[in-house]
């Protein structure tokens, strides 16, 4: 039965594009297939009944490539779009359903998707952060038994937030509120209902329901916003000298060696009871953080302005005029930045492009922790500010193996610039005394 009603249902669905294409379908305005191999797919309206039959192939909204079928409107400002679904026709296991939005009509494209699977067992987000990266989901919850799947993109005090949502009979429930950075999904976006079989070789079909596109909704959730209290302000900065202090330790044993291995190093200047290693210890002031010991050189370096620093201490045959890359690559250290940081009051945008993990504190109020073990990237923060003022500022980044580097970077005006590049709008920096 399921399979007759699938020849039938395509048959038709061929007849209308021929003689339909590029026409709106019900209240989309267009519908197509992404991907390099999604095979064939199509939406149909039933007028009467107020419903989409979405039949898709695809191999899967996932990995560095999507390949599904879309129907969608292109929306600016703030829009939710939902929809209740259930399967007609469906095999694989991991098939989905479920309300997108998306940068662009490309297979690689940034996109949030709050979707359900073939057994109706998901009820989770899914999606890319940039353009081409592998896929990520997240606030999964294995819950069944949805009955309306929401996406919506918000403005919260000026800020583009990504809420998804699931209605289990109760009205809508957050499950996950993003706020997205960088500009992705901030502006023109498609917003729509998707579909995939997750195996090119077979087709599924969906019936989607209350498909609804709101303008300006609410955020049903809440954006939890990092504050800096003004009562952390230390009125006029301690000191007058642009930059930071850099410290870094290296530990004699490395059993365990982590944040908390970390922390205690750099606390106590001993690990598991033992001293760091003989001439490791180094202290030095720069103008930015920027250092450099192995593999990546992160987003700043000689190439564009900024050349790259050694980690103090860390490699006596290394100086900071000299090549930092020229010494052995040297694994498992610690390194703590000292700085007062003036900042005025409203949002900010802190991060770090560090391998390994790095913490970043403001006024004695952590704003940023990346990943105990990552690669470098960047990865940026928002936090909020009560009071202009001078703040103390504490990082600190651990090395395991590989490779090891660290900046750390706001974004001012959409830019990335290095924390204390006041030449180009930064937030002024300066060091404490030795």
């Amino acid at each position: 039965m399921c399979k007759k009603l699938f020849l039938l249902t395509l048959l038709i669905s061929l007849l209308t594009v021929v003689s339909s294409f590029a026409e709106p379908v019900g209240i989309f305005e267009d519908t197509v297939n992404i991907g390099d191999d999604p095979g064939i797919g199509t939406t149909l309206y039933d007028a009467a009944a107020d419903e989409y039959f979405i039949t898709a192939s695809g191999h899967d909204v996932w990995d560095n490539a999507d390949d599904f079928h879309f129907a969608y409107n292109t929306v600016n400002g703030d829009v939710r779009v939902s929809a209740s679904f259930e399967w007609v026709c469906v095999s694989n296991d991991w098939a989905k359903y479920g309300v997108m939005l998306r940068e662009s009509l490309a297979d690689v494209s940034v996109h949030r998707y709050m979707a359900d699977r073939k057994n109706r067992d998901y009820a989770g987000e899914q999606g890319r952060t940039s353009t081409g990266a592998g896929s990520s989901e997240w606030g999964t919850a294995w819950t069944s038994g949805a009955q309306a799947l929401g996406i919506q993109r918000v403005t919260v005090e000026g800020l583009t937030v990504i809420e998804a949502l699931a209605d289990f009979g109760k009205g809508w429930e957050s499950r996950r509120v993003e706020l997205v950075l960088n500009g992705n999904l901030a502006g023109e976006i498609l917003a729509g209902v998707a579909s995939t079989s997750h195996d090119n070789r077979i087709m599924s079909q969906c019936r989607a329901w209350n498909v609804v596109y709101e303008e300006n909704p609410s955020l049903v959730g809440k954006l939890q916003l990092t504050t800096v209290p003004a009562s952390a302000d230390l009125g006029v900065c301690p000191s007058v000298t642009p930059g930071f202090s850099i410290r870094s330790l290296k530990p004699l044993v490395t059993d365990g060696w982590g944040y908390n291995a970390m922390n205690e190093l750099l606390n106590t200047g001993m690990y598991k009871g033992l001293p760091a290693m003989p001439g490791s210890a180094g202290t030095r002031i720069d103008e930015f953080v920027n250092l450099y010991d192995s593999d990546s050189y992160g987003a700043f370096s000689e190439a564009n302005g900024y050349p790259d620093k050694t980690y103090p201490g860390i490699d006596p045959l290394e100086v900071p005029a000299a090549n930092p890359g020229a010494g052995d690559g040297d694994d498992n250290f610690a390194t703590e930045i000292l700085g007062y940081i003036q900042l005025t009051a409203g949002i900010h945008q802190i991060g770090a492009n560090s391998d390994d993990g790095t913490i970043i504190m403001i006024g004695g109020v952590e704003v940023a922790r990346t990943g105990e073990w990552k690669g470098a990237n960047n990865q940026d923060f928002i936090y909020r500010v009560e009071a202009d003022g001078c703040y103390d500022l504490r990082a600190r980044t651990l090395e395991g193996g590989g490779g090891a580097s660290i900046e750390l970077h706001e974004i001012v005006g959409g830019t990335r610039i290095l924390l204390n590049d006041v030449a180009n709008g930064g937030s002024a920096v300066f060091a404490p005394a030795p």
